[in-house]
């Protein structure tokens, strides 16, 4: 007869791996979402504040300059498409993820070193034609700021070990 007061066996327990989207891959996660929104809205004021004919005659006068804006719009676009391009590839854990997620690092990071050339070609002309409230100061703050963290996630996505088994298969 069975002894009714045997302990119970333990219950087998799932070893605890890093796989899966948690920890911290839920901030670039976010930053797929946010940075496309926050791109949009900021080509959209800018394109708001000023009469659709003074900005461009303005800048007109300067090729470079304005060679220098159609850069930083394509630049910021493609940011937005293979922002969320990346965001898909993330969530359906594909093996590409991390290759494509730095490439869009190395996007948002060309695009500020843009604007910050064209800020420094002609300061004047970008506080009439771009962003009146910048000033070179806040502009050297957000290149190093933006080189910092996006620099960050790049090693991030190419040493972590979560990436690594979330995106390995």
């Amino acid at each position: 007869m069975e002894d009714i007061y045997a302990p119970l066996p333990e219950p087998v327990q799932k070893p605890k791996t890093l796989d899966g989207i948690a920890g911290w891959l839920w901030v670039p996660l976010i930053m797929l979402l946010v940075v496309p929104v926050m791109i949009i809205l900021k080509l959209l004021s800018q394109a708001k504040a000023h009469p659709h004919g003074s900005a461009f005659h303005l800048m007109a006068g300067h090729p470079v300059f304005l060679g220098l804006v159609v850069a930083v719009l394509v630049v910021m676009l493609a940011q937005v498409i293979f922002g969320w391009f990346c965001l898909v590839q993330l969530l359906r854990k594909k093996t590409s993820a991390p290759g494509l997620i730095k490439l869009w690092l190395v996007l948002a990071v060309a695009a500020t070193v843009l604007v910050a050339i064209q800020f420094a070609f002609d300061p004047v002309l970008f506080a009439d034609a771009i962003d009146a409230d910048l000033t070179p100061g806040a502009e050297k703050l957000a290149v190093a700021l933006n080189v910092f963290w996006f620099g960050l996630w790049y090693l991030y996505f190419g040493l972590s070990k979560r990436v690594k088994l979330t995106f390995v298969r």
